[in-house]
């Protein structure tokens, strides 16, 4: 009985200790975040207004010190930002000289719609003032069907319920310390904004984000921030999406030091409805901005009832999270490329 007791309060205990580490590794950060206004991808031009208290609210209950949205809307405007959706290295800089900015968290509102079945989806990169360098990346995406249980509770009807659940589901995994890669066996690569040859709006960037994304989590590549490559799209004067010209690419490597660059295209994004599942076609191809050659190609088409593994269980109903799930397919695949 005595042991019982022992071990429930040893667990007890460690329980206590693992939950105020974490609470203090948080507030260990003693940097200011600036939180940029994501960039609204979406079909709802209001959904900034619904998202970003939320997100503000969550990591400020967290302990982070966030600037001030007087202070941050007085820079952009000084500045002239009107893209927010991605950052530049000398936009951190002035941000990290004029307001004593540590990180900059910038994103982009992919899906945000209301009705019976709600949908919303984020992706999100905390960017470091100093280097530019992503600190942090991730990405969540629902349907308020997503949450029902077998018994088919638990849906949520509701785009405010959805909002709030998916923003601590982005949130889960937020750090303010860089990950640990292998510098030695890690390759830096820049990913060019994706084509779009579907019917649906704005997917191309969606695809473009995503991928930065899964390519920061994947120990073996060191993803630019869009920002940079942004700044070398402009200054190259650079217009097809999905294709690269091979005189460009030496330019890219000696202007921002990657050594590689990936092109792709998003061939159909098709959202579903009624029964019909939603269905997309991603491909992509990874070029060695050091030999001017291709290293990987392939593409993925998925479907949201490809998993189907008993009634509608494994469905996936947003056409993002199916676009994620190609994405993510692609990236552990690429990772296995061989340099040479």
């Amino acid at each position: 009985m005595l042991f019982v007791l022992f071990s429930l309060l040893l667990a007890l205990s460690s329980m206590f200790f693992a939950v105020n580490s974490g609470h203090t590794a948080q507030k260990d950060f003693k940097g200011r975040i600036a939180l940029f206004p994501f960039e609204n991808l979406s079909v709802d031009k209001n959904a900034l207004t619904s998202v970003m208290p939320v997100l503000r609210e969550k990591l400020e209950a967290k302990g982070f010190d966030i600037l001030d949205e007087d202070s941050l809307n007085q820079f952009l405007l000084k500045e002239r930002i009107r893209c927010t959706g991605y950052i530049t290295k000398d936009t951190a800089t002035k941000l990290k000289e004029e307001l004593n900015v540590e990180a900059i968290l910038v994103g982009s509102i992919n899906s945000f719609s209301n009705g019976e079945n709600p949908q919303a989806g984020f992706s999100a990169r905390l960017v470091s003032s100093s280097d530019c360098s992503i600190i942090w990346a991730n990405h969540a995406s629902a349907t308020g069907e997503d949450f029902t249980s077998i018994l088919g509770l638990g849906r949520i009807k509701s785009i405010e319920i959805l909002n709030d659940r998916l923003i601590n589901r982005l949130l889960e995994s937020f750090r303010v310390s860089q990950p640990e890669k292998e510098i030695e066996s890690t390759y830096r690569i820049a990913v060019m904004p994706f084509q779009n040859k579907s019917k649906v709006k704005d997917v191309g960037m969606l695809a473009t984000y995503m991928f930065i994304v899964e390519l920061f989590k994947s120990k073996k590549y060191v993803p630019l921030e869009y920002g940079e490559i942004r700044c070398l799209i402009v200054n190259l004067r650079l217009k097809d999406k999905g294709e690269l010209d091979y005189k460009k690419t030496e330019v890219i490597s000696e202007s921002s030091g990657v050594d590689g660059i990936i092109v792709g295209t998003v061939d159909m994004y098709h959202e579903g409805e009624g029964t019909a599942p939603p269905e997309v076609s991603i491909s992509a191809r990874l070029i060695d901005a050091h030999k001017d050659k291709i290293l990987w190609s392939n593409s993925y088409q998925l479907k949201g009832d490809d998993n189907i593994f008993m009634l509608d269980w494994g469905r996936i109903n947003s056409p993002e999270n199916v676009a994620y799930q190609a994405i993510s397919k692609l990236v552990k695949e690429m990772s296995k490329t061989k340099w040479h």
